[in-house]
């Protein structure tokens, strides 16, 4: 198996997200503009529902984002309750300091991060996050560290048998971005085993259903369709464990 170094998961990073025309650009620019421009967040339907239950109304009182990109879900915590003591951990150097421009709380580096910070958090976030983690082992075990008792790790990642939806594919064929950016693929029997073989208990998992919007897509009126008829993989999977 091939380990992709540091700098060459910066450079890619960069590259997938840092201008108009990257293929995540809007994540780094789109996103960035709204929060600059003082506009609602959204963060969408699902995450929103999940941090009101686990987060906001929940007593917690600290929490760490991996992969705090920009630092979209920070300034949503920071307007929905500025108690929350919020830490973020990025690797890409530029989400990092647009994330600092905003008076956010971010940390330049990747997941082992963790390791040197003495404080530990009642939440662990990941959005769309653990599917890039060169070593999934060694994140498990700092994030059960790193939680405090009852603590929970929230993450949202994709389904890998979304790719049931494309019966006409090439045998085997991944419907997600191949190595080095997706380097870890899920089902939702599979990420809940991996979490309760790490100690993690109470895990619950939940797929979203409807596929995301795309109102000129004939497709997606098919997918809405199959959907009814509990016939269509969603493509997201939404997973909280408690330590």
């Amino acid at each position: 198996m091939k380990f992709f170094t540091q700098d060459e998961l910066v450079s890619l990073y960069d590259k997938l997200y840092n201008n108009a025309n990257a293929k995540y650009s809007s994540y780094a620019v789109d996103e960035y503009s709204m929060l600059l421009e003082n506009k609602k967040i959204k963060i969408g339907h699902n995450r929103a529902k999940i941090l009101k239950k686990h987060v906001l109304n929940s007593g917690c009182s600290s929490v760490l984002e991996i992969g705090s990109g920009i630092g979209l879900m920070g300034a949503y915590l920071r307007n929905e309750n500025s108690q929350i003591k919020y830490l973020g951990i990025e690797i890409d150097k530029e989400a990092f300091e647009k994330s600092r421009a905003l008076g956010l709380n971010t940390i330049n580096a990747d997941f082992k991060a963790m390791e040197k910070i003495e404080e530990s958090f009642d939440v662990i976030l990941l959005w769309e996050v653990i599917e890039h983690l060169q070593d999934l082992k060694k994140f498990i075990e700092l994030a059960y560290a790193k939680l405090n008792k009852n603590g929970k790790i929230i993450l949202s990642t994709p389904n890998y048998n979304k790719i049931h939806n494309y019966p006409d594919r090439e045998k085997d064929s991944l419907y997600q971005d191949a190595p080095p950016i997706h380097l870890n693929f899920f089902t939702k029997q599979s990420i809940q085993k991996i979490f309760e073989l790490n100690n993690f208990t109470n895990c619950k998992v939940k797929i979203k259903k409807f596929p995301y919007v795309q109102y000129k897509s004939l497709n997606f009126y098919k997918n809405v369709v199959k959907a009814i008829f509990n016939q269509y993989e969603g493509s997201t999977i939404f997973f909280i464990a408690k330590k």
